[in-house]
């Protein structure tokens, strides 16, 4: 639809309307209508609304921590489009790469017992009042609703219960000593990092929230805040992280993400690239996932999904938090009347005439 005609380094991309681009709208018309699109490249978050709000820029994301500057404050000539609710979720993972083998917290994350007792300390609805101003709904499900294969009565079953959390600890051997600190069987403080990106709000008051869960039980989870490149590099490269909380984009067909659920691949984030899976449940994860990118009947495709879902909310190798609801402000001097939005495909301006 768009050719690359000029890229300024940290500044813009200018796009120029690729005239030979196939699709057409009812009246035959070829899109994009512009001649020519401008992106610029505005890294803080906090200038771009101050971009959006000056008319300097057309659109703009919304985040709860300024969802209340826009619409209850509305002091500007935009209109603000909503969804039910994100296809992803910030979810939590534990690190289960045999290089950190001699290290306690490794002997604690490949025990799927510990991950279904972290799954009981993520209070989502204290993360959707806190963090999303109640707009926000629990990610309960692997799959969204949009999958073909969503099956809602396949659920997350470790939900928020302390007590729960207690006992399945309790169960691999970790108790609280005199003091309220949790231990492990050999007496190891259960005390380890939680990564997250520096420049979200939302994440960090989500990790602090997780954070402050686990003192509650006496376990010690210290927040490190680090820039997105850094994330990047210690998920895919030294792999020198503990538990990290991070945000995929959400898919909408279940075999989507063949980097990250089959074993071997490179964003298999708690245990990357191996030769041959790890786990017995690795193992069945991947027979699954062959099976269900092959078969046609939907049938037999539904019995693969849903035996695929259960396994991987059983053994918790990722915990989602909250699927927030969308946001997104287009000004008015754009005709509304062509532009969509929902949590698919996002803000579709491809049809929008500016007014004259």
């Amino acid at each position: 639809m768009w050719r690359l005609k000029e890229y300024s380094q940290g500044q813009r991309l200018v796009y120029a309307r690729n005239q030979d681009y196939w699709k057409k709208d009812l009246a035959a018309i070829s899109i994009p209508y512009f001649e020519q699109k401008v992106i610029q490249i505005v890294p803080d978050r906090n200038t771009q609304l101050l971009l959006f709000k000056q008319g300097k820029i057309d659109s703009f994301t919304i985040t709860s921590e300024n969802l209340d500057d826009l619409v209850n404050k509305k002091s500007g000539d935009y209109t603000v489009f909503v969804n039910d609710g994100s296809l992803s979720s910030y979810f939590w993972t534990f690190n289960q790469n045999p290089k950190h083998s001699a290290e306690p917290n490794y002997n604690w994350f490949t025990k799927k017992e510990f991950r279904q007792a972290m799954s009981c300390l993520v209070n989502r609805d204290r993360m959707i009042e806190q963090v999303y101003r109640g707009l926000g709904v629990p990610a309960l499900t692997l799959f969204s609703e949009p999958n073909p294969f969503y099956n809602p009565k396949i659920t997350n079953k470790y939900l928020f219960d302390r007590d729960r959390a207690l006992s399945l600890l309790e169960s691999i051997g970790m108790r609280r000593d005199a003091e309220g600190t949790m231990r492990d069987s050999s007496g190891n403080e259960v005390k380890f990092d939680l990564v997250t990106y520096s420049d979200s709000v939302e994440m960090s008051d989500t990790a602090m929230i997780l954070s402050d869960e686990c003192k509650k039980i006496g376990i010690t989870l210290n927040v490190r805040t680090l820039d997105f490149q850094k994330v990047v590099e210690e998920l895919t490269s030294t792999y020198n992280w503990e538990s990290m909380l991070i945000l995929f984009g959400g898919n909408i067909w279940p075999s989507g993400g063949s980097n990250v659920w089959p074993s071997s691949g490179n964003l298999h984030m708690w245990n990357p690239l191996q030769k041959k899976p790890a786990t017995e449940w690795e193992a069945r994860v991947d027979v699954l996932y062959g099976e269900g990118q092959k078969t046609v009947d939907k049938a037999k495709a539904w019995k693969i999904w849903d035996e695929y879902q259960e396994l991987i909310l059983e053994q918790c190798p990722i915990i989602y938090t909250v699927r927030p609801y969308g946001f997104s402000a287009i000004s008015n001097r754009m005709d509304l009347s062509n532009v969509y939005f929902d949590n698919i495909g996002g803000l579709a301006t491809d049809h929008a005439w500016v007014r004259e």
